[in-house]
Protein backbone atom coordinates (compact mmCIF):
# COMPACT_ATOMS: atom_id res chain seq x y z
CA UNK A 1 0.00 0.00 0.00
CA UNK A 2 2.70 2.36 1.40
CA UNK A 3 4.82 1.72 -2.41
CA UNK A 4 0.85 2.41 -4.46
CA UNK A 5 0.18 5.86 -2.36
CA UNK A 6 4.29 6.90 -3.05
CA UNK A 7 4.31 6.04 -6.68
CA UNK A 8 0.49 8.13 -7.46
CA UNK A 9 1.79 10.83 -5.24
CA UNK A 10 5.06 10.92 -7.77
CA UNK A 11 3.04 10.46 -10.78
CA UNK A 12 0.69 12.98 -9.72
CA UNK A 13 3.76 15.72 -8.86
CA UNK A 14 5.21 14.81 -12.72
CA UNK A 15 2.06 15.59 -14.37
CA UNK A 16 1.74 18.82 -12.59
CA UNK A 17 5.17 20.07 -13.71
CA UNK A 18 4.79 18.49 -16.49
CA UNK A 19 1.76 20.30 -17.86
CA UNK A 20 3.08 23.30 -16.03
CA UNK A 21 6.77 23.57 -16.78
CA UNK A 22 7.48 21.10 -19.50
CA UNK A 23 9.48 19.51 -17.04
CA UNK A 24 9.81 16.61 -14.62
CA UNK A 25 12.03 17.93 -11.71
CA UNK A 26 15.14 15.99 -10.95
CA UNK A 27 14.70 16.44 -7.25
CA UNK A 28 11.33 13.93 -7.72
CA UNK A 29 12.89 11.35 -9.51
CA UNK A 30 15.59 11.06 -7.36
CA UNK A 31 13.91 11.24 -4.34
CA UNK A 32 11.24 8.75 -5.84
CA UNK A 33 14.41 6.05 -6.69
CA UNK A 34 16.03 6.86 -3.52
CA UNK A 35 12.78 5.79 -1.56
CA UNK A 36 11.67 3.18 -3.86
CA UNK A 37 15.30 1.38 -2.97
CA UNK A 38 15.49 2.06 0.66
CA UNK A 39 12.32 0.65 1.60
CA UNK A 40 12.63 -2.13 -0.41
CA UNK A 41 15.92 -2.81 0.94
CA UNK A 42 14.60 -1.96 4.38
CA UNK A 43 11.91 -4.67 4.21
CA UNK A 44 13.25 -7.19 2.51
CA UNK A 45 17.25 -6.86 2.36
CA UNK A 46 19.26 -8.20 -0.46
CA UNK A 47 16.19 -9.08 -2.77
CA UNK A 48 14.84 -5.80 -1.98
CA UNK A 49 17.75 -4.19 -3.53
CA UNK A 50 17.60 -6.47 -6.72
CA UNK A 51 13.89 -5.61 -6.92
CA UNK A 52 14.10 -2.26 -6.93
CA UNK A 53 17.72 -2.60 -9.30
CA UNK A 54 15.63 -4.82 -11.37
CA UNK A 55 12.14 -2.54 -11.68
CA UNK A 56 14.87 0.57 -12.51
CA UNK A 57 16.95 -0.94 -15.21
CA UNK A 58 13.40 -2.25 -17.12
CA UNK A 59 11.92 1.47 -16.46
CA UNK A 60 14.96 3.50 -17.29
CA UNK A 61 17.13 1.23 -19.99
CA UNK A 62 13.77 1.02 -22.77
CA UNK A 63 13.09 4.54 -21.85
CA UNK A 64 16.82 5.66 -22.69
CA UNK A 65 16.32 3.89 -26.15
CA UNK A 66 12.99 6.42 -26.45
CA UNK A 67 14.52 9.35 -25.06
CA UNK A 68 18.02 8.55 -27.78
CA UNK A 69 15.21 8.94 -30.77
CA UNK A 70 13.58 12.21 -29.77
CA UNK A 71 10.28 10.09 -28.30
CA UNK A 72 10.45 11.20 -24.79
CA UNK A 73 12.35 13.53 -22.61
CA UNK A 74 14.80 13.28 -20.14
CA UNK A 75 12.30 13.73 -16.89
CA UNK A 76 10.12 10.91 -18.56
CA UNK A 77 13.57 8.35 -18.82
CA UNK A 78 14.48 9.22 -15.00
CA UNK A 79 10.54 8.94 -13.54
CA UNK A 80 10.35 5.40 -14.93
CA UNK A 81 13.66 4.65 -13.76
CA UNK A 82 12.07 5.59 -10.11
CA UNK A 83 8.24 4.12 -11.07
CA UNK A 84 10.56 0.89 -11.49
CA UNK A 85 12.64 1.09 -8.03
CA UNK A 86 8.69 2.31 -6.58
CA UNK A 87 6.39 -0.28 -7.83
CA UNK A 88 8.85 -3.00 -9.20
CA UNK A 89 9.31 -3.94 -12.55
CA UNK A 90 5.93 -5.45 -13.75
CA UNK A 91 4.39 -2.51 -13.00
CA UNK A 92 6.92 -0.01 -14.89
CA UNK A 93 6.81 -2.57 -18.10
CA UNK A 94 2.91 -2.52 -18.13
CA UNK A 95 2.99 1.28 -17.35
CA UNK A 96 5.24 2.11 -20.29
CA UNK A 97 3.34 -0.32 -22.84
CA UNK A 98 -0.02 1.03 -21.83
CA UNK A 99 1.73 4.67 -21.49
CA UNK A 100 3.05 4.65 -25.57
CA UNK A 101 -0.42 3.20 -26.36
CA UNK A 102 -1.98 6.11 -24.54
CA UNK A 103 0.64 8.77 -26.10
CA UNK A 104 -0.64 7.14 -29.73
CA UNK A 105 -4.16 7.75 -29.53
CA UNK A 106 -3.31 11.25 -27.80
CA UNK A 107 -1.69 12.62 -30.69
CA UNK A 108 -4.31 10.92 -32.64
CA UNK A 109 -6.89 13.02 -31.22
CA UNK A 110 -4.62 16.03 -31.82
CA UNK A 111 -4.37 15.20 -35.20
CA UNK A 112 -7.75 15.47 -35.63
CA UNK A 113 -8.25 17.94 -33.73
CA UNK A 114 -5.99 20.53 -35.92
CA UNK A 115 -7.16 18.93 -38.80
CA UNK A 116 -3.71 17.79 -39.67
CA UNK A 117 -5.04 14.09 -40.19
CA UNK A 118 -5.16 13.31 -43.55
CA UNK A 119 -2.36 15.27 -44.47
CA UNK A 120 -0.25 13.08 -42.21
CA UNK A 121 -1.45 10.06 -43.35
CA UNK A 122 -0.75 11.10 -46.75
CA UNK A 123 2.95 11.97 -45.98
CA UNK A 124 2.99 8.75 -44.16
CA UNK A 125 1.75 6.89 -47.60
CA UNK A 126 4.48 8.62 -49.49
CA UNK A 127 7.30 7.86 -46.97
CA UNK A 128 6.28 4.19 -47.34
CA UNK A 129 5.85 3.46 -50.72
CA UNK A 130 9.41 4.98 -50.92
CA UNK A 131 11.08 3.34 -48.37
CA UNK A 132 8.93 -0.61 -49.92
CA UNK A 133 8.84 0.27 -53.67
CA UNK A 134 11.59 2.56 -54.43
CA UNK A 135 14.12 0.96 -51.76
CA UNK A 136 14.48 5.04 -51.31
CA UNK A 137 15.05 6.64 -47.42
CA UNK A 138 15.40 10.10 -48.77
CA UNK A 139 11.90 11.18 -47.94
CA UNK A 140 12.58 9.88 -44.49
CA UNK A 141 15.38 12.41 -43.65
CA UNK A 142 13.60 15.69 -43.83
CA UNK A 143 10.87 14.25 -41.53
CA UNK A 144 13.05 12.79 -39.17
CA UNK A 145 15.11 15.63 -38.51
CA UNK A 146 12.15 18.06 -38.93
CA UNK A 147 11.84 20.94 -35.67
CA UNK A 148 7.97 20.20 -36.60
CA UNK A 149 6.77 17.12 -34.83
CA UNK A 150 3.69 16.72 -32.73
CA UNK A 151 4.65 17.56 -29.43
CA UNK A 152 2.77 17.27 -25.81
CA UNK A 153 3.72 16.22 -22.37
CA UNK A 154 3.80 12.55 -22.33
CA UNK A 155 2.52 12.39 -18.91
CA UNK A 156 -0.70 13.59 -20.49
CA UNK A 157 -0.13 9.65 -21.31
CA UNK A 158 1.73 7.91 -18.26
CA UNK A 159 -0.99 9.23 -15.98
CA UNK A 160 -3.73 7.26 -17.01
CA UNK A 161 -1.51 4.54 -18.04
CA UNK A 162 -0.56 4.42 -14.48
CA UNK A 163 -4.05 3.91 -13.66
CA UNK A 164 -5.26 1.49 -15.96
CA UNK A 165 -1.87 -0.59 -14.66
CA UNK A 166 -3.20 -0.41 -11.31
CA UNK A 167 -6.63 -1.25 -11.96
CA UNK A 168 -6.04 -4.25 -14.02
CA UNK A 169 -2.60 -5.90 -11.79
CA UNK A 170 -4.93 -4.89 -8.20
Amino acid sequence: MIFTVLTFGMIITAFTTDIWRRKIPNWLTLSGWITGMGLHTAISGGSGVLYALLGTALGFIPMLILYLIKAVGAGDVKLFGAIGALAGGEMVLQSMIYSIFYAALVGCIILIWRRLWKQTWQRLAAMLFHLIALKDTSQWKPYLYSSHHLRFPFMWAVLPAVISVYFQLF
